[in-house]
């Protein structure tokens, strides 16, 4: 008796939810209103995500779009106005006389590290450009540290070479000279044309860099609250992300 009430509660079951799931999915027929059809459920596939092709895959310093804008305005300091081209072809020409300065070839620095102390105007722009453009390692120097902090910074970096803007050189050049480094000088901000008469490589020379991403780019040291400051390596794809 007890398998008869299962066997028929069992049967009671599954007719129960057929004739639900048939109530469910039924509609009219197209063709014929009175009469009705069964649409069986479509059974779909998990989602798979795809990932869209992304602008970062391989990315690339500003300064080899900045040709692309010309003569548009790119940067308004104390000092003037400056052009795209203006701070492009200022950073070709500072970028040839630290490749020179290094015995190296132009953008061969393989991310030897260049220490660059500047104002806030367009010469920390051309800078920086001009140690991407050679190969190398960014590391900007804060104007307000005691020398005794940007000496710790520099020694820490292994830099290779010092760039001064005006009018740091005094403050700069005695340290790159106690710790035997070479050091460039920059134009005061407003002759930073002066350096584009410097000999640069052709448009095909400056872009010896095709793969990016990896590419250190810029070391900035912590704050040092709780202990000596560390230097916090950026690629050009992190600069990128943020």
């Amino acid at each position: 008796m007890l398998l008869e009430l299962l066997t028929f509660a069992t049967h009671s079951q599954k007719w129960t939810f057929l004739h639900w799931k048939a109530n469910l999915v039924r509609k009219i027929h197209p063709l014929d209103p009175r009469r009705w059809s069964l649409r069986l459920p479509v059974q779909r596939s998990t989602h798979r995500w795809t990932t869209a092709p992304s602008s970062r895959i391989n990315p690339r310093p500003v300064f080899t779009r900045a040709l692309g804008f010309g003569e548009k305005l790119a940067i308004v300091d104390s000092s003037g106005k400056h052009t795209y081209k203006q701070l492009y072809c200022s950073s070709l020409g500072l970028a040839s006389r630290i490749s020179a300065t290094l015995n190296s070839d132009f953008g061969g620095l393989d991310g030897r590290r260049i220490s660059f102390l500047c104002a806030n105007d367009a010469s920390y722009v051309v800078a920086q450009w001009a140690t991407w453009m050679s190969g190398g390692t960014a590391v900007p120097l804060y104007r307000k540290h005691p020398l005794s902090e940007l000496e710790y910074i520099i020694s820490d970096s292994q830099t290779s070479l010092l760039l001064a803007a005006h009018p740091y050189g005094e403050a700069l050049e005695p340290l790159a000279q106690k710790l035997g480094l070479p050091c460039l000088m920059l134009p005061p901000t407003s002759d930073l044309n002066t350096l584009d008469d410097v000999g640069s490589p052709s448009g095909e020379e400056e872009n010896v860099i095709r793969e990016w991403a990896d590419q250190p780019a810029m070391i900035v040291y912590t704050s040092g609250t709780t202990g000596r400051p560390k230097g916090v390596l950026h690629t050009h794809s992190s600069i990128q992300a943020m």
